[in-house]
């Protein structure tokens, strides 16, 4: 865990007989980790700042319903990671879905047909915020129909596709009305079931599930029909490519919104968060500890001030609670690590999470 005391301290600013501690570390090029411990605020957050562009930010994650520690993510995006923060709200008491659409790497992995809010990067690595909208098609036995959500976490009327991206964890319970599902494997019908299926997604293949009446609508498919499906995102100018769901606007355009005055936006909390300048060439990740001796924490409206504080301009809430950590180098010679301190005392499962490449080479890296 990250203990300020026992951190080489390349750049320390000491405030006068407050005991307050500011920390920069220089990672590479442009990319800087600064570490406030701040116990006159109790307070104490990591702030990632690194340039934007094309592979300099990708996201996290495997299955989306296979919920890891943010360290063993990371592992999968090999040696030039420089840090890495966790990501979307997530289904935390189901699936482990995430709450949000999924493009990674540029491939729409889920999604809907209604616009879902996202924020992510372009096809050009420049960040953004916006909304992401599923076009979807599947074919079967010859017809083509339209359907409405790619590995969704709701059951609703229609038809929804599943893939192999969605995981081994349970799918949405069915609600009221029919319900049909068929099983694709190799481009072929392998057999329809009536009523929830659990059975895995096959590996070359598909689920398409069918309920209301769309599930009459499919009633006289026999195995050994040939079967496929599309779904992308919904054609624009700057294609996402990569994209996940957020929470709240902190910042836009350099101003803070007007919050709620409900009980959510008044308790100190542990926060992560993502922030981007106007012309989404720098990002910035935010992770602040909270619920300890140590750190209570921030309100959303204070999260906001201290990431306008660092001249961020646009900001989005990702995940926090027991979510938010930070994983980062303290120098280009040092490995990746845990550099706050999780609010359970340990790392919390989550399906995906952002992290700041480096494409030069690490000292580490040169010795394999």
């Amino acid at each position: 865990m990250f203990a300020a005391s026992a951190l080489l301290l390349p750049s320390v600013f000491v405030a006068p007989l407050r005991q307050d501690c500011e920390t920069r570390y220089a990672l590479t090029a442009g990319v800087r980790l600064t570490a406030v411990e701040s116990p006159t605020r109790w307070l104490s957050y990591r702030l990632t700042e690194a340039p934007a562009g094309p592979g300099s930010l990708v996201m996290l994650g495997g299955q989306l319903s296979s919920n890891r520690p943010l360290s063993s993510l990371a592992e999968g995006a090999g040696t030039g990671v420089l840090a890495a923060v966790n990501g979307d709200f997530f289904d935390i008491h189901g699936s482990g879905v995430p709450l949000g659409p999924v493009i990674r790497d540029g491939r729409l992995l889920k999604g809907s047909a209604e616009s879902m809010k996202a924020v992510g990067t372009d096809n050009r690595g420049r960040l953004r915020k916006g909304r992401v909208k599923m076009v979807g098609a599947v074919s079967v036995a010859g017809v083509t129909r339209p359907f409405g959500c790619l590995n969704c976490l709701e059951s609703l009327p229609g038809f929804a596709v599943y893939t192999p991206a969605w995981g081994t964890k349970a799918r949405p319970a069915h609600r009221d009305g029919p319900l049909r599902s068929i099983r694709v494997s190799a481009g072929r019908v392998v057999d329809v079931h009536a009523g929830p299926d659990g059975r895995p997604v096959p590996l070359d293949g598909f689920l398409l599930v069918a309920v209301g009446s769309s599930a009459r609508e499919i009633a006289g498919v026999r195995p050994g029909a040939v079967a496929s499906f599309t779904a992308g995102q919904k054609p624009r100018k700057r294609p996402w490519a990569l994209a996940m769901g957020y929470r709240g606007t902190l910042l836009r355009k350099g101003k803070i919104p007007v919050f709620r005055n409900t009980p959510r936006y008044w308790f100190r909390e542990p926060r992560t968060a993502l922030g981007w300048d106007d012309s989404g060439r720098r990002l910035w990740l935010l992770v602040v500890d909270g619920r300890s001796l140590r750190s209570a924490g921030l309100t959303i409206a204070a999260t906001a001030r201290l990431l306008q504080s660092h001249g961020v301009r646009n900001a989005v809430m990702l995940d926090g609670g027991g979510s938010a950590e930070m994983l980062a180098r303290t120098s280009p010679h040092q490995d990746l690590r845990i550099v706050n301190n999780p609010s359970e005392g340990e790392e919390r499962p989550v399906p995906n999470g952002l992290a700041v490449l480096t494409s030069q080479a690490l000292p580490n890296d040169r010795k394999h």
